[in-house]
């Protein structure tokens, strides 16, 4: 929010009559100023107060009370002061935009937004009630509002780079991903070594395929300010997206280093380098899906012909001797709710569980799940209590090397004639290894013995083309397990 005000003049006249204040209440007004602006702020309150006591309608001494209490941080008594000096003189610009500000600063965005709307009415040359009726806007998800409010700040100041800033963020939160793009180009001329404004550039850039433009505007938000963690994980995204594996690691390791999302860089870089983990970080699945959380579908469906949770379900109904209906259901890693929709027809009752808040979210609104949970797997498992008929982890497996402990689990969750149906992507070599893509893949051997271990037999199996990734299918195995 911009905060800059200009002081209000009114003499110490009553707002009403228009007769003078007590002289004395205009001796205290000018002791508390002088005590204000030395930052004696506890005398400077008593006497701005015994000001207001001889003369009630004192405008400049509410008026800079309700600054001094904001400044204190005392935000409910700077409004409750603000609003005394409005309603004493309700056509005064600058108190009408300071009462809008402390409004905003106590999250009482509508209040702040009516009092911007009346500050601009009084003065239509106040861009800063323009700027901040965006910022306001945007906080309650008006995007549309929230542009035309900022474009009205930049028509009004069109120098000032943060108006352009948060004009294109508020573009691309609308979608509107060329306006934003200009909006941050006109930042970037205004401010060029601002990295903030290089790396949202980035961002648009991403989101219009322009990814050369990406890696450029990256690379420039990374020279200007070295520490900037997001800005080399996007950087590093969008090298490994162009094949340009050196580069990558450089990003990678650079993360380690600041500390930024490190768990996830360790993960990535031991796929990179040809290190194979046990499992990958909970904080790097939960990121890589909450990021994929909006197109999701589109995405899997479309671009990469998912049909997993298709071939699980031909899998499991085409043994005749099998059970054609379960009554409870577990989809481990749930996503936006595909399994669920897909097995609604042969369960009673079906839970979801997804480490991505945003894919449980988006699972919610199917409204297929008696039951969804945002939590790591095992752990969901660990503290089940009522056993499961059939549980689905359709392109879960692909996030886990060491399969020991999650079989466990499954045996623990799975009632006596119950069903485990999942899918691995294959590899020739013996046991489990952790891809550059950052998923694992598994050998049948490896499946086979350690189901066997946790007292699981493999009732049957299918090799199936399990998504496409750059063009070329991922070769992957279906099973269906039981005791």
């Amino acid at each position: 929010m911009n905060t800059e005000s200009c002081p209000v003049q009114t003499n110490g006249q009553a707002a009403e009559n228009g007769r003078p204040c007590p002289s004395n209440a205009d001796d205290f007004f000018h002791r508390a100023l002088d005590l204000h602006r030395q930052g004696e702020a506890d005398p400077a309150v008593s006497m701005y107060q015994q000001a207001i006591d001889l003369c009630p309608k004192h405008v400049d001494a509410c008026f800079y009370l309700a600054l001094l209490h904001r400044a204190m941080g005392a935000a409910e008594e700077a409004a409750f002061w603000f609003g005394r000096a409005h309603t004493l003189l309700p056509d005064e610009a600058t108190i009408a935009y300071e009462l809008g500000i402390t409004r905003y600063s106590l999250g009482q965005q509508q209040m702040a937004i009516e009092h911007f709307h009346k500050v601009l009415a009084l003065d239509d040359t106040h861009w800063q009630a323009a700027y901040n009726l965006g910022t306001a806007h945007l906080a309650q998800g008006n995007t549309n509002e929230a542009i035309n409010a900022y474009h009205r700040a930049a028509q009004l100041n069109p120098q000032d780079a943060d108006i352009h800033f948060n004009l294109g963020l508020a573009c691309k939160r609308a979608g509107r991903l060329e306006e934003a793009r200009q909006s941050y180009l006109c930042a970037m001329e205004i401010a060029p070594d601002d990295a903030e404004v290089h790396y949202n550039l980035a961002l648009v850039y991403k989101g219009l395929d322009c990814k050369d433009e990406a890696i450029a505007s990256l690379e420039i938000a990374v020279a200007l300010r070295p520490e900037y963690g997001a800005a080399h994980g996007n950087l590093g995204v969008l090298y490994l997206d162009q094949d340009r594996v050196p580069e990558a690691i450089s990003c990678y390791r650079r993360l380690i280093d600041l500390d930024h999302n490190a768990a996830s860089a360790h993960h990535i870089l031991a796929a990179l380098t040809g290190e194979t983990t046990a499992v990958a970080p909970s904080s790097y699945i939960t990121e890589l899906f909450d990021s994929f959380s909006g197109h999701f579908e589109e995405r899997l469906l479309v671009d990469l012909e998912y049909r997993t949770p298709w071939e699980l379900k031909t899998l499991l109904l085409a043994d005749p001797a099998g059970p054609q209906r379960f009554a409870r259901l577990l989809d481990l890693g749930c996503g936006t709710g595909l399994v669920g929709q897909i097995f609604q027809e042969i369960s009673t009752c079906r839970v979801g569980v997804d480490l991505s808040p945003k894919m449980v979210e988006a699972a919610t609104a199917k409204k297929v799940y008696d039951e969804l949970a945002v939590a790591e797997i095992v752990t969901f498992l660990e503290q089940n209590q009522e056993p499961f008929d059939l549980i689905v982890a359709a392109d879960v497996l692909i996030y886990v090397g060491e399969l020991d402990r999650i079989f466990a689990t499954l045996a623990m969750g799975l009632a006596p004639q119950g069903r485990v149906l999942f899918s691995t992507e294959q590899m020739a070599k013996q046991g489990y290894q952790l891809r550059p893509s950052g998923r694992y893949a598994h050998s049948f051997s490896y499946v086979e013995s350690v189901a066997a271990r946790h007292g699981f037999r493999i009732l049957a199996t299918k090799s199936a083309n399990i998504r496409k990734e750059k063009g070329a299918w991922i070769l992957g195995e279906l099973f269906l397990l039981g005791f």
